[in-house]
């Protein structure tokens, strides 16, 4: 019965906290909340579409993979400038990707129960993950392809780059290079991580023609992403590393070496917030867990041949984007732009857990830790999703349209950091008379409506307070996360 009970864990594990995770992100959907900042910059060129629009520099200095846009942009066209219709691929994406991102935790769990529950935590507490659900932004769609070189067995490799057959699925997998800034990253780790495998195991031998293939597909594939996106991301290339400088290694190491090991730890680490436990625990088990793949690497041994080499890709993986920090001035702060590595920590995670289960089962010390830290870590994962089930979502304008009365004020200042978010939205604002901020400041001897959203930047701040120092009366009617609304008179 204990057999059987443990087998239903691991069986249920992973799948009920799928479950959970996407009717979390679905309720976020269907709430349809206003564009946040960053996607209001996005939801700007969508409003009146064009291919002059979109494949071109963007608005605001946003980095977007183009074609990926301009499929959104035929979705708007179908359905209207609505906020579900712009938000619908994505969540699209986050559904496909969280349903691969969990085959991949459940098949690395299998067939022990504590690591289907260990699985189904990390699934349930990766809150990065969840918090992009809905986002008008392209990390679902990074994260979903991304996951797919890594969900391809190591027998698809086999038979296409030594066996030299099905070589169409080469240019298959190449293709998605056109599509996305971060799938070459996960393609060339996976690939990188099973040849090593498969060299040091059976030979270093590939099918010259199939490689060429591969390599001709995917140098195409960059070359088409340059003509579209990049060589327009590069004249806001100055900004975006301004913006992005504490979480680049090569700045780091420039102005301060020492600020490198903060920047490492909030690679690896940062994932978990402020949770000293739960992040102790994910170092220990992460370093144990590259410690079994390179052992395993380098003694040939197999503990799973359905997993194959996919471990010694995660290592690859992680490894590559420092070299990237470094080289190409990639940014590695744990959160949205590195979503698609966060699997490959909980893999090694993982691998480093089923070490201590299979190889220190005897040390019971060592196993009452493990299991003590699986119910922080259970505890952690329940509390974070909790929070995010009950957290409004950030800067959310629309509750306050409806407070927006045109007999009692016929004007709406807006603050000029909230301007892209008010354009943004397809609801009709209640007043005519509408002032963008940006030293515009509110008329004298006028009552007027103030509108603010994100207020996380300095001189938002400022502004907020010299318009609110310039009032003779000031009446907060609605503050939330992130947006508020007053009414003053000047």
């Amino acid at each position: 019965m204990l057999i059987d009970n443990r087998s239903a864990i691991n069986r249920w594990a992973v799948p009920i906290a799928t479950l959970v995770v996407i009717i979390a992100g679905a309720m976020r959907y269907i709430a349809q909340p206003s564009f946040w900042l960053d996607e209001a910059f996005i939801a700007a060129p969508l409003r009146d579409p064009t291919p002059a629009t979109i494949f071109a520099r963007l608005d605001y200095g946003q980095f977007f993979p183009r074609l990926y846009l301009g499929v959104i942009a035929l979705v708007r066209e179908v359905f209207g400038y609505h906020v579900w219709s712009l938000r619908l691929l994505p969540f699209v994406c986050f559904i496909i990707a969280t349903l691969l991102w969990a085959r991949l935790l459940a098949k690395r769990s299998a067939p022990l129960a504590a690591l289907g529950i260990a699985s189904a935590a990390l699934l349930i507490g990766a809150s990065f993950w969840l918090d992009q659900a809905i986002q008008l932004k392209q990390y679902t769609f990074d994260v979903l392809l991304a996951l797919v070189p890594f969900v391809l067995a190591d027998d698809f490799f086999k038979t296409t780059l030594v066996d030299g057959r099905r070589k169409a699925l080469l240019i298959a997998i190449a293709l998605p290079c056109l599509l996305s800034y971060t799938y070459p990253f996960a393609l060339g780790a996976r690939i990188a991580g099973w040849y090593f495998d498969q060299g040091r195991r059976a030979g270093w031998r590939v099918n010259k023609t199939a490689a060429l293939i591969l390599m001709v597909a995917i140098a195409l594939a960059l070359g088409g992403i340059w003509l579209t996106d990049q060589r327009f991301n590069l004249m806001d290339r100055p900004a975006y590393l301004a913006y992005w400088k504490d979480c680049i290694l090569r700045s780091c190491l420039e102005q301060n070496p020492a600020g490198a090991f903060p920047l490492l730890a909030k690679f690896l680490w940062g994932w978990h917030g402020r949770q000293p436990p739960v992040t102790a625990g994910m170092a220990v088990l992460q370093i144990l867990g590259v410690y079994a793949v390179i052992v395993r690497w380098k003694t040939r041994a197999t503990d799973d041949a359905t997993w194959g080499s996919r471990s010694l890709g995660s290592i690859v993986l992680l490894g590559g984007m420092l070299l990237a920090s470094l080289v190409l001035s990639y940014p590695i702060c744990a959160g949205r732009v590195m979503l698609f590595a966060q699997v490959h920590t909980q893999i090694l995670a993982l691998e480093g857990a089923r070490f201590i289960l299979t190889q220190w089962r005897a040390r019971q010390t060592v196993m009452a830790l493990l299991y003590i830290f699986l119910a922080v870590l259970a505890v952690y994962s329940a509390r974070e999703y909790a929070r995010f089930v009950r957290a409004e979502a950030p800067e959310n304008i629309r509750p306050m349209l409806s407070q927006i009365k045109p007999d009692i004020a016929g004007t709406l200042w807006v603050s000029s950091c909230s301007v892209a978010q008010v354009r943004s939205l397809p609801d009709e604002i209640p007043v005519q008379n509408i002032v963008m901020g940006d030293k515009h400041y509110p008329p004298r001897g006028e009552k007027v409506w103030i509108l603010w959203t994100h207020l996380g930047a300095n001189r938002c701040v400022d502004e907020l307070d010299e318009v609110r120092s310039r009032a003779r009366s000031w009446q907060v009617i609605h503050e939330g996360y992130g947006r508020g609304l007053a009414l003053a008179e000047f």
